[in-house]
């Protein structure tokens, strides 16, 4: 959910804009010309940084204010958290991020509940998860509920299910539940292993203590929530509306809604597709891994007509002239807005991340992968462990030119700045 300020404007599709905007076609023009004209950036792969050498490809400027003496590299986190420049930023870096942070959809989150109404979420079931899934189950379970009861909908989709730990808290968390719930999966185990969680959670409700606690368990309650294997993608969208209309008019409702908490890729994108297709009364999405939504071909590249309807995008007018590319969808995941909260944790990760495009330049020089080779997974490397390696002189090369070129040079000799 995010609030709405007093120079935002909400377009008639819903979506509210940034200040300036009017409509989201405007919008959505600027989006797609700042893109490109900015495309090399996003498009960096972090890993082969050395190996491409695409220090190359950042605006000269840019690089000598980088490679000055003067640049301090903590600065770059309120640059990309709040868009503030670092002092002596060149001037075509500043209108960079402004012109970023102008066309940033307003996010500033509105809470979607208070205490009294997430204690009704009783601890039963909530057994099995996290802290970081119960905080995210919690808040979305309540928004998922308000828009339920705003819209009439009986009938929540949870697409994606898994376990179905969303599914349950949705449909049992308190006495005051009165959604069926409609659980989408398209894994056969994921199935049976959130049926089994439901037996088990059934069973503990059962108990005396949790009458006690002021949950008496019905067994006509299991009703309320239907798991179903099914594939949801790009192209089986009718699939999901006939089994949410046939679920409707066996339990005598006609109004539904969707959710998804982690829609992966493409599923999110085929929830989405879903709701525009549909007579669905709303929806609710958490996406994740933008760097698995498939994407249109390159404009003036011949799309396979064998291949699936991509994720991206979806529209047929808007951000069809700007193609984002596999780098671009990675550079997506990066939530900077997050950064200040833990800024030792984002240089840490600066740092993995540069350590990562040693290595892979020290893997090619050394003759173990080509440069045509794929990025290899090569599960949790820490600084000690590739400073170990270097240490015992399997590796001993010093990477091409790049940002603070001396530093990387002595890093890669003696490894001195790993630990």
């Amino acid at each position: 959910m995010v609030g709405i300020d007093a120079q935002s404007m909400v377009d008639d599709s819903g979506v509210v804009l940034p200040d300036g905007f009017t409509s989201i076609e405007q919008y959505a023009g600027e989006l797609a010309a700042a893109f490109n004209k900015h495309a090399v950036l996003p498009k960096i792969n972090i890993v082969e940084f050395f190996v491409s050498q695409q220090w190359s490809r950042v605006p000269e400027d840019w690089r000598r204010f980088f490679d000055s003496p003067h640049f301090d590299t903590s600065s770059l986190i309120p640059m990309a958290s709040r868009g503030v420049a670092p002092e002596g930023a060149p001037v075509s870096l500043r209108e960079y991020v402004d012109a970023a942070f102008r066309l940033r959809l307003p996010r500033d989150p509105v809470p979607s509940q208070d205490a009294a109404d997430q204690s009704k979420i009783i601890e039963y079931f909530l057994d099995g998860m996290g802290e970081k899934k119960r905080k995210e189950v919690v808040e979305l379970s309540q928004l998922i509920d308000g828009v339920a009861r705003e819209t009439g909908s009986r009938l929540v989709v949870d697409v994606g299910a898994g376990q179905g730990y969303l599914s349950r808290v949705l449909a049992y968390s308190s006495s005051l539940s009165k959604h069926s719930v409609l659980a989408v999966d398209f894994s056969e185990g994921q199935k049976r292993g959130a049926e089994a969680l439901h037996q088990s959670m059934a069973k503990k409700l059962r108990s005396r203590k949790a009458r006690a606690e002021g949950y008496e368990w019905k067994d006509e309650l299991r009703a309320r929530l239907d798991h179903r294997v099914l594939r949801v993608d790009m192209d089986n969208t009718d699939e999901v509306v006939a089994a949410a209309q046939a679920a409707c008019q066996s339990k005598g409702e006609t109004r539904w809604m969707l959710c998804g908490l982690h829609a992966c890729g493409n599923l999110s994108s085929a929830i989405l597709k879903t709701f525009a297709e549909s007579d669905a009364a709303a929806v609710v999405l958490v996406p994740c891994c933008y760097n698995h939504i498939s994407e249109a071909a390159p404009e003036g590249k011949a799309l396979d007509q064998a291949a699936p309807t991509v994720g991206f995008p979806l529209s047929h007018g808007v951000l069809r002239s700007a193609h984002l590319g596999i780098d671009a969808l990675k550079s997506a995941c990066q939530a900077s807005g997050r950064w200040e909260t833990d800024a030792a944790g984002a240089l840490g990760a600066f740092k993995r991340g540069y350590h990562r495009a040693l290595l892979h330049y020290l893997m090619i020089t050394h003759g173990q992968l080509s440069v045509e080779d794929s990025v290899p997974v090569v599960g949790k490397v820490t600084n000690n462990d590739l400073k170990a390696v270097i240490a015992r002189g399997d590796v001993a090369a010093a990477p091409p030119s790049g940002p603070g070129e001396t530093e990387a040079e002595s890093e890669a000799e003696a490894g001195r700045e790993f630990a």
